[in-house]
């Protein structure tokens, strides 16, 4: 164990990995001529934020108005909020545009009529669609929806209706590469005939979510990507096959506080509250996390798998019966785990630490362990 990482259950970023995670998406982006917008709701830290700028990137999503300010104050000057405005923080989006170029999210005309009845100062506007997902946003095909949206936002002269955007999650779902890339072309085909239906050629396009930007070798017809997750990419996505095991460029890093032989069973200090509860279905039923090997700075795929297969707040359970864990594994050992969802897991946490470095930040609260 690095003398600067603690006992208790972290974090590990290994930035070799985050960082060539960033190369290869930013230089895709750039290959395939498409304006390149992470999200930055995956990390939430300055210092990964950084790193991003490395690679030339100025402009960032953000999930909520929280993060757009948090990421402003470290300059950060061009920054869409990813969830659909809400009117009763129009005063935090007026007073953070006097400070940078900031765009909101619209994903339904009722939205767009109050804001626009509201809104004093100069603001961007994307228009959310659902393109399949069901989750929130204008149905792609709602021309009265949209076009309704459309004449609210155009009332108002302080308000650019920028473009068109989805978050095509439905990706997160399907197994195969194929069904992947076929999802994301069917998304496209919905965004540009929407497009066509508001009349107006020049609104951008843009998409966002990590498979289908891993995946697709060219983004033909998308004028933005927003990925999120492959900055460290995780169980789910490796599941999916959005990348390879050696991508992967975070861990939570477990304590043993029991092993118990008779039960096939070794416990973990690695609960709900560490890696939230999020999972996987596998044949035996849903796992919350996989057992990697801990290599003190990195970790390696493991020649057995094995998964948490429960999870309650504080303690996590690896049923391994017969297992080369099991038998080799200590109390106080420290266990590599690649978490079902990096986003979650790293909320959850609140913070990194970096691979032979220390502590990394994070939005929600500094390191303490």
């Amino acid at each position: 164990m690095n003398f600067s990482q603690p006992a208790a259950p972290h974090l590990l970023i290994d930035k070799e990995r985050c960082m060539l995670n960033i190369e290869r998406m930013s230089g895709k982006a750039l290959a395939c001529s498409v304006s390149f917008r992470p999200h930055f709701k995956t990390h939430q830290s300055i210092e990964v934020g950084n790193w991003f700028r490395e690679y030339g990137v100025k402009k960032i999503t953000v999930s909520s108005l929280q993060m757009a300010y948090y990421f402003a104050a470290q300059g950060w000057q061009d920054i869409l909020v990813g969830i659909a405005y809400n009117p009763g923080e129009q005063k935090l989006y007026e007073q953070l545009a006097q400070n940078c170029s900031l765009s909101l999210t619209i994903a339904s005309a009722q939205a767009a009529e109050i804001l626009a009845s509201g809104c004093t100062t100069p603001l961007d506007v994307m228009i959310k669609l659902d393109t399949g997902y069901n989750r929130s946003g204008i149905i792609w095909d709602d021309e009265k929806e949209l076009l309704k949206a459309i004449k609210s936002l155009k009332s108002n002269k302080r308000l650019n209706i920028k473009g068109l955007m989805t978050h095509e999650g439905t990706t997160y779902t399907l197994d195969s590469k194929h069904d992947i890339i076929n999802n994301y072309r069917q998304s496209v085909e919905r965004l540009r005939a929407a497009r066509q239906l508001t009349g107006i050629d020049d609104l951008i396009l843009s998409s966002g979510d990590t498979p289908s930007a891993s995946l697709v070798n060219d983004f033909m017809g998308i004028d933005e990507i927003r990925p999120g997750n492959f900055v460290f990419y995780d169980l789910m996505q490796y599941s999916i096959g959005s990348c390879e095991f050696s991508n992967i460029a975070l861990a939570m890093i477990c304590p043993v506080i029991d092993v118990r032989p008779a039960r096939g069973n070794i416990v973990i200090h690695g609960g709900a509250v560490h890696f939230s509860k999020d999972s996987i279905q596998k044949d035996t039923g849903p796992v919350y996390g996989l057992m990697a090997e801990y290599k003190g700075n990195s970790w390696e795929k493991s020649t057995e798998e094995i998964y948490i297969t429960s999870l309650s707040q504080e303690h996590g359970i690896i049923h391994c019966p017969g297992s080369k864990l099991l038998n080799n594994a200590k109390c106080g050992q420290q266990l590599a785990v690649i978490p079902v969802h990096a986003c979650l897991t790293a909320d959850c946490m609140g913070g990194y630490y970096i691979a032979g470095r220390g502590k990394a930040d994070h939005m929600k609260k500094s390191c303490q362990h």
